[in-house]
């Protein structure tokens, strides 16, 4: 029996289905175009998520861009609360990943690059992805790489079961302050983006070994990445990794742009950094390497940045290692300010 939503499509062949949504290939009537169709099961959405949920739609269906998929329509039906977008002939990063295919170092890199662009241009009208993976980047049949399926604000992803599952299937790929229960920011896609390169060119995971909540543990080190397997990669793509999945976000790089032009370039860009972040990082650098300020009499113990700091009169204040650690960074971000440009 067809079955139709309305009147303007027509839902066709499962594409997937989970405890809260039901995915479906779908074809405007008359036409016959395809599309894809999601469709909230009945019960998992309240009227708070909804209207938000109906807000959000209205925003991204505005969002007009080459490398991201056109969000049709979106609404509350006889069905649920559903959504309707473009459909793509073509392959995702999984099945790429999953197939015998090689996508190599220098297609890896320029699909990164793309999506960088397709990012830039979502977080310039204030638009976050949310769920950035491999499943959700394609490579349509003409070559050109488009994102889909942006997390739409107040998705059932907030409430906890849901959280559980995104965190078993897509662990790899939320950021640290995600798991840690924040909301995802701009930094978080760049953070997922960075673990899908590392995934295309290095051909697994970073976190893969010991289990998923193993590999979870490992961001708690400021170090955590492994350097052998990055070994074979040119120097400048080990330090580009190795600064968009940094576990601070405010170490990560500032933008979705400075993460494309540090690719495109082949070198890290470094541009001025937001009013009150450059202490937050030299505070977090002065403090790896030894260096303590004491403003209590009573020692007591502080966490940033997953380093220990020790405040308390009696320490040793070592203010000359500091203030050349300073000194040496600041000079570095003049060079690239003056000369490197």
């Amino acid at each position: 029996m067809e079955r139709f939503l309305k009147s303007r499509y027509k839902i066709g062949e499962k594409i997937s289905e989970n405890p809260f949504s039901v995915t479906y290939k779908g074809f405007f009537l008359g036409t016959q175009k395809p599309v894809v169709i999601k469709i909230y099961k009945r019960g998992t959405l309240n009227s708070s998520l909804i209207n938000r949920m109906k807000q959000k739609v209205k925003e991204l269906s505005h969002m007009n861009h080459h490398g991201i998929a056109k969000l049709i329509d979106g609404d509350y039906g006889w069905q649920g609360f559903y959504y309707v977008r473009e459909y793509i002939e073509g392959q995702n990063l999984r099945q790429i990943l999953e197939s015998d295919q090689k996508i190599g170092l220098e297609k890896a890199v320029a699909v990164a690059e793309e999506v960088c662009r397709a990012l830039e241009f979502a977080h310039g009208k204030g638009i976050i992805h949310g769920a950035l993976k491999p499943n959700n980047i394609f490579i349509d049949h003409r070559g050109i790489v488009k994102i889909t399926d942006f997390v739409i604000e107040g998705e059932i992803k907030e409430a906890m079961p849901q959280k559980v599952l995104t965190i078993i299937n897509d662990g790899k790929y939320t950021s640290p302050e995600e798991l840690a229960g924040e909301s995802a920011k701009t930094t978080s896609d760049i953070y997922a983006l960075g673990m899908i390169l590392y995934e295309l060119t290095i051909s697994k995971s970073p976190l893969v070994e010991g289990g998923l909540l193993s590999g979870i543990k490992k961001l708690k080190h400021k170090s955590w990445l492994n350097q052998e397997e990055l070994a074979p990669l040119p120097r400048y793509l080990q330090d580009i990794m190795g600064r968009a999945l940094q576990a601070d976000p405010l170490l990560r790089f500032s933008s979705m742009e400075e993460l494309r032009e540090s690719l495109e370039n082949k070198n890290l860009v470094i541009k001025a950094l937001p009013h009150g972040e450059f202490s937050t990082i030299f505070e977090n650098t002065v403090t790896q390497y030894g260096g303590e300020e004491l403003d209590s009499e009573s020692e007591s113990l502080r966490d940033l940045g997953g380093v220990k700091i020790s405040w308390g009169k009696e320490k040793h204040r070592n203010w000359i290692l500091a203030l050349l650690l300073g000194a040496a960074f600041l000079s570095g971000i003049l060079y690239v300010f003056f000369f490197a440009r």
